[in-house]
């Protein structure tokens, strides 16, 4: 008994000195709350706890249970104690002493006593973390190869080695090809593929079939359903069996026809910006401050007189093709500029001893580029401006001649406008002695005489003191015209409502006369003006009014004023004769009228009075009419 005894306990040291050389934990737990430990093997201290922890009651098992696993595992345990079977399986999480946490899976045992009840629990622990851990690497590879696989910009597939079929497509390869997948998993890629680039493509399958290479790019063109033809890059690499066999291809495609058709449009425009530049002999250059590149277009190697090449020309060949004079200004432009400095437009001149010596004009548009870090970019132009030197130096001749021919012109018209001036004052003023002689020996004539003249001679006396009257209105409108051209004008602030009322009570008698209805209104507006200019303005215009309106039936005359955006505007409207526009600038002329004075008194001066009144005072003036529906004469003055 003793040595069965003694044989036993062997083999049970055995077993536990095996237990604790795997990875095992032997537990065993009362039935209590918190799940209190009896037993716990030394392998426990695999996730840094020693069997004292738990069975000196430091731990309680339950605590160390994840709070997520928690419920899950007691439930379970409380399903097996009421039903059983003893023997059951969970995995959970168990908090390490570093405070990590490690999956385990526990093989529960259950022990019962005479009634059914269950008095223990022992069980065997297994750390499964690097399984977990694994299982959810391959979970999240899978799902990082299935999203990349269904990534929206570019076209992926598997394709068979052996026959070329595909065994699987992406949605966004059925979309760049055009075909429904079903399809494209019924035929293989060479039969859509574009005839000229199907021997290329078979040639580097078969180098990859072959085993000489485990990838191959290019680009090669798809048909679709409808013909054409969709431009792809792509790229296909090997994936193999573990004892190297090929297993299959995979390959990636990405339409590229609107970048081709992009490039081929910048080609264009390429070609077309180079055609302008030699039309305008404008010549295009950068340089980049921070990487020391420097492009300049094939116009700009014209410009300088060198040939267009691939290869920038040294600073040393560019300085050569420039005037001795300029070559040191534009080499401190260049150095300015790649240092980064504040540059500036530039003239220089090529070298007339390289040929036709030519003017070169420099522009430049800086880009700032510090909060990236970076040194400014430099763009600009260098552009072939002889002929705009030479243009300009033909127009600053012409214009000097000009100003010296318009100077000479303008003092010569400012003397003849003092003669004018001289003699019309003169004339005007020495016309009134005599004029002033005939209407009083004809006065006289009347009185003294004028009963023993016939009614003949009466009617001739008569003409005689008319004219004179009207030589003399003449006169004194002359002598005004020729005072206006002379006097100085004063601009103040005028109250305008004051003005027009003194015009139009001076013109009372006539007003009443004629039955003329007058309507001002002119607001409160000021302007700044010449108070004796703006009454002589008035005073023709308001008369004229008055004159051409007293046929009328109902003769009305309005004076009116407003601002309109920045300017003040004053009409005088009657609704008397009018007049055809076409003589719209003639009215204005001096010693101009459209009625015959027997219709309408007047010497013709006064609206010249007007014109040349308003011009003064830095307004202007002008009409609107129409025959038989009156006129309407503005003003307009700066606010």
């Amino acid at each position: 008994m003793a040595e069965r005894l003694q044989a036993s306990q062997a083999h049970l040291d055995r077993l536990t000195q095996l237990v604790n050389r795997s990875s095992l934990v032997v537990i065993e737990w009362r039935n209590a709350p918190g799940w209190p430990v009896m037993f716990v093997g030394a392998r426990v201290a695999q996730w840094g706890y020693s069997p004292g922890d738990f069975t000196e009651g430091r731990f309680r098992y339950n605590d160390l249970i994840h709070p997520d696993d928690e419920p899950r595992v007691n439930k379970e345990a409380a399903n097996r104690f009421a039903m059983g079977p003893d023997e059951y399986r969970q995995e959970y999480r168990l908090r390490r002493a570093d405070g990590h946490w490690a999956w385990i899976d526990d093989r529960t045992n259950l022990e019962r006593n005479a009634q059914g009840e269950v008095v223990g629990l022992s069980g065997i622990l297994l750390d499964i973390t690097d399984q977990k851990e694994a299982e959810a690497a391959h979970v999240e590879q899978t799902e990082l190869l299935r999203l990349f696989y269904d990534l929206p910009f570019i076209g992926m597939a598997i394709s068979s080695p052996a026959d070329k079929r595909w065994l699987h497509v992406n949605d966004r390869l059925c979309k760049i090809l055009g075909y429904p997948r079903e399809t494209l998993l019924q035929s293989s890629w060479s039969d859509i593929t574009h005839p000229d680039d199907l021997q290329a493509n078979v040639a580097l399958f078969e180098g990859m079939v072959s085993g000489a290479s485990n990838a191959y790019t290019m680009r090669k063109r798809f048909l679709r359903p409808d013909g054409s033809a969709v431009h792809t890059d792509i790229s296909v690499r090997a994936v193999k069996h573990a004892d190297g066999r090929l297993k299959h291809m995979f390959t990636t495609v990405q339409d590229v026809t609107e970048r081709l058709d992009a490039e081929a449009q910048a080609q264009d425009y390429k070609a077309m910006l180079e055609q302008a530049e030699a039309l305008v002999q404008l010549g295009s250059w950068s340089g980049d401050s921070e990487t020391g590149q420097t492009r300049i277009s094939a116009q700009l190697f014209r410009n300088i007189g060198l040939e267009p090449a691939d290869q920038l020309p040294t600073d040393e060949v560019y300085l050569a093709q420039l005037h001795p004079e300029d070559r040191a200004l534009v080499a401190a432009d260049m150095a300015r500029n790649r240092a980064g400095l504040p540059v500036g437009e530039l003239v220089f001149r090529t070298d007339p001893a390289l040929g036709p010596m030519r003017w070169l004009g420099r522009t430049v548009r800086t880009i700032d580029r510090q909060a990236q870090g970076l040194k400014p970019l430099h763009i600009g132009t260098l552009q072939d401006i002889t002929a705009t030197v030479h243009a300009e130096a033909r127009l600053k001749a012409l214009n000097q001649e000009l100003e010296h021919r318009v100077s000479q012109r303008t003092e010569e018209l400012r003397i003849a406008n003092q003669e004018l001036e001289a003699f019309t004052y003169t004339v005007s003023h020495d016309l009134k002695a005599p004029l002033r002689g005939i209407d009083g020996y004809s006065q006289l004539l009347m009185e003294e005489y004028g009963e023993q003249l016939d009614a003949e001679g009466q009617q001739f006396v008569a003409r005689i003191r008319s004219g004179v009257e009207q030589m003399g209105e003449l006169i004194a409108d002359l002598l005004d015209y020729a005072h206006l051209e002379r006097r100085a004008m004063s601009a103040q602030s005028q109250a305008l409502r004051p003005l027009v009322d003194k015009v139009v009570a001076g013109y009372q008698l006539d007003i009443e006369a004629a039955s003329v209805a007058v309507r001002v209104d002119v607001g409160s507006l000021n302007l700044a003006v010449d108070a004796d200019g703006m009454a002589l303005v008035l005073r023709n215009l308001i008369g004229n009014a008055i004159k051409f309106c007293a046929a009328s039936e109902h003769p009305s005359v309005e004076v009116g004023a407003g601002r309109e955006d920045e300017h003040i505007r004053i009409w005088v409207r009657d609704n008397g004769v009018g007049f055809d526009m076409k003589y719209h600038d003639r009215i204005f002329g001096i010693f101009q009228r459209l009625h015959r004075s027997e219709e309408f008194p007047g010497t013709g001066v006064g609206l010249a009075l007007v014109a040349k009144a308003v011009q003064r005072m830095g307004g202007r003036v002008w009409a609107e009419s129409e025959p038989g529906h009156g006129a309407t004469f503005f003003l307009e003055f700066s606010a």
